[in-house]
């Protein structure tokens, strides 16, 4: 009696979705063809996937920066991870005003 559970198991997990979904394989196909809400939302959804792992990024090379600051023989990978700071900074804010930009497009979009 375990066939019906496990058939729909199996049904549930392969029934098709219409959520559209972006990644890094298919986002610029996904930009140059949206034309619905969800359509821009999953954009929306990439670039605020991007935004955490800079952020993520971000957070772990100050943490870094702030030991290798205490020990004057890492001052090579103090200044590493000050550049890495930088350049998370950057993209997280950028990555961060295109999430918005495209979550305002699936606002208006019909």
């Amino acid at each position: 009696m375990l066939v019906l559970p496990l058939l729909v198991l199996v049904a549930v997990t392969v029934s098709p979705t219409t959520q559209a979904f972006a990644d890094d394989a298919n986002i610029e196909q996904m930009i140059e063809n949206a034309k619905t809400s969800a359509d821009y939302q999953a954009i929306s959804d990439y670039y605020a996937k991007q935004a955490a792992e800079a952020k993520q990024q971000l957070d772990w090379h100050e943490g870094l920066y702030k030991t290798y600051k205490q020990n004057p023989r890492m001052s090579t990978m103090q200044m590493h991870c000050h550049r890495l700071i930088r350049i998370y900074k950057d993209q997280y804010k950028e990555d961060s005003v295109m999430a918005s930009q495209y979550a305002d497009m699936a606002k208006s979009a019909k």
